[in-house]
């Protein structure tokens, strides 16, 4: 249905529901909020969505948390996911605003539910050898090996570790950053999938984004001249160079300017903000009036994307409202911060 230039979800009767990963999002917003004002009804709002998250995990699993989308989901023809059945992206997003609640609150009810979402992509989520790594699929159930999702699963795992100190764990976490470095290309991308024969996407603009700012943390770590803090550089370089114009719009991919998509815009602007140098927070605001200009409609949402033909103005919640509430809230937060 995504594919349709009109929304058809309400002639088609489809219901309204909650997905889990938009739920992440938004609760992530309101606790960006909550740290940059005090308000303790953000930080009420935020606790409600978690507490939501944790009564609706994927039912299959009862030893360890995992959450997948509320709908079917077929990914090209790799793999069909039924609805609820957890996968590795879904699961860590809603990990890391556990994980960042207790960064807020410290209230330990929320680091033993990122625990638990850690333990879930650890013990169910398939693992495949490739290149000499063990690295993690989508899902429980295939053997599809993407960069980015275990980019994602590395940097939710050391931030997680800083909490709590796991060899093992940090072990995992080397394992998995040296994979996504040694599948950085020569121009300082990444391709979507492993082998990259397999991509159906070149350097894509929000799967770089996930990749990048999931090394950050770990690159800063290490000492100038380490591969990951080389990799982070250069492939923050690639990314201000190729994958937007020179107003800010965000191209779909290095080599492909539409669709300009609001997943895109929110992604850059949180990886943009993370960093912060003059010229990221430069290429922050100019994403940021772009999408302001572009993708607002006149009624307070955001369309999904902009196409060079047609464009999808059908007001996704996860797609585009959770992504730039998480993203514009975050650059609140820290401009509040900078200042």
């Amino acid at each position: 249905m995504n594919k349709s230039p009109i929304n058809l979800r309400p002639l088609l009767k489809v219901p309204k529901e909650r997905n889990p990963k938009g739920i992440a999002l938004f609760s992530m917003a309101y606790l960006n909020r909550y740290c940059e004002t005090g308000r303790e009804a953000d930080k009420k709002e935020s606790e409600n969505l978690l507490r939501w998250l944790d009564r609706n995990r994927s039912p299959e699993y009862n030893d360890a948390a995992g959450w997948g989308y509320n709908f079917d989901w077929q990914n090209a023809r790799k793999f069909f996911l039924p609805e609820y059945h957890p996968s590795i992206v879904v699961t860590v997003f809603v990990g890391r605003a556990f994980l960042q609640y207790y960064d807020a609150t410290g209230e330990r009810w929320a680091l033993d539910t990122a625990k638990s979402a850690a333990s879930f992509i650890r013990t169910h989520i398939n693992q495949k050898r490739i290149n000499g790594f063990d690295v993690f699929t989508y899902t429980p159930y295939d053997s599809f090996v993407l960069i980015n999702t275990n980019a994602l699963a590395a940097g939710f795992f050391h931030n997680l570790n800083n909490h709590i100190g796991s060899t093992e764990l940090s072990n995992r976490v080397e394992e998995l950053f040296e994979f996504v470095v040694d599948a950085q290309a020569d121009t300082g991308g990444w391709y979507y999938s492993m082998p990259a024969t397999e991509s159906h996407l070149s350097h894509d603009n929000f799967h770089t984004g996930f990749v990048l700012e999931s090394l950050y943390e770990y690159a800063m770590e290490r000492p100038d001249g380490h591969p990951t803090w080389e990799a982070y550089q250069k492939g923050m370089e690639f990314y201000r160079r190729n994958l937007f114009d020179d107003d800010g719009a965000p191209r779909f991919e290095a080599d492909q300017r539409y669709p300009y998509d609001a997943h895109a815009s929110a992604q850059a602007i949180l990886t943009f903000v993370q960093r912060g140098t003059d010229q990221d927070w430069e290429m922050a605001r100019k994403v940021g009036q772009w999408s302001l200009e572009n993708l607002l409609d006149s009624n307070g949402y955001f369309y999904r994307r902009i196409g060079r033909i047609f464009s999808d103005k059908t007001p996704y919640m996860r797609w585009s409202q959770a992504w730039m509430c998480y993203a514009l809230s975050s650059f609140s937060f820290h401009s509040d911060r900078k200042e």
